[in-house]
C-alpha cells in the first residue's frame, strides 16, 4: 500500500536510479507551477475597468415591480376570504398568516386556536410552544411550527374554522419578524 509521498510500492536502495519514466528524483522538492503574475501597472487596471464596463452594459438596471402589490389591504383592516363564496385553500391561509411579515399568533391566542381545533385529541399535532419554549425558538422556527398547524388543519378538514379564527385576529395579536 502506498502512503504519503512514497510513490513506489517497494522501497529502492538509496542512490539507485528511478526506473519509472517521467519521474525525476527531486520532483517532490519543486514548488507547483504558478502563473505569471504582474503586480500593479496601469494596463491591469485598465483591463479591470473595461471588463466592469462590459458587465454593466450586459445587464439592465433593476426596475421596480408594479405588477404585484405587496399588500392588498391596510395593516389594521379586517381580512376577508380570498374571493366571495370561495373556500380557503392551504396556500390562502399560509399567505394570510405571512402577510405583513407575520410569524404566528401570540402564545395565548395560538393556544386558544389549538383548543378550537381540538388538537389535544390528536397525536399527530404538536402543541403550540409554551412561554418557556417560546423563548428558545427563533421566529423562523415559530413560523414553520405554525405552518405545520395550518397543513394539519387542512388534512383534518378544519382549515375553514382555522381561517375564520385567524381572520378575526387584529394585527397586534400577531408576532411579526423582528419581534420576540
Amino acid at each position: 500500500m502506498v502512503f504519503g509521498r512514497n510513490r513506489t510500492p517497494h522501497p529502492r536502495p538509496p542512490g539507485a536510479p528511478r526506473t519509472e519514466p517521467g519521474w525525476s528524483a527531486d520532483d517532490w522538492l519543486q514548488p507547483p507551477p504558478s502563473p505569471d503574475v504582474h503586480e500593479g501597472g496601469e494596463s491591469l487596471w485598465d483591463a479591470f475597468n473595461e471588463e466592469s464596463r462590459r458587465m454593466d452594459l450586459a445587464f439592465a438596471d433593476t426596475q421596480p415591480s408594479a405588477v404585484v402589490p405587496l399588500a392588498t389591504s391596510a395593516p389594521g383592516a379586517p381580512a376577508q376570504q380570498p374571493h366571495a363564496g370561495d373556500r380557503w385553500s392551504v396556500d390562502d391561509v399560509i399567505a394570510f398568516a405571512r402577510r405583513h411579515n407575520r410569524v404566528s399568533p401570540r402564545t395565548m391566542l395560538w393556544s386558544a386556536l389549538y383548543v378550537l381545533l381540538e388538537g389535544d385529541h390528536y397525536a399527530d399535532l404538536r402543541p403550540p410552544p409554551t412561554q418557556d419554549g417560546w423563548a428558545t425558538m427563533s421566529n423562523l422556527q415559530r413560523r414553520l411550527h405554525f405552518r405545520e398547524h395550518i397543513e394539519w388543519a387542512a388534512r383534518h378538514g378544519k382549515l375553514e374554522a382555522m381561517a375564520k379564527y385567524l381572520a378575526s385576529l387584529a394585527e397586534p395579536d400577531w408576532v411579526h419578524m423582528g419581534e420576540s
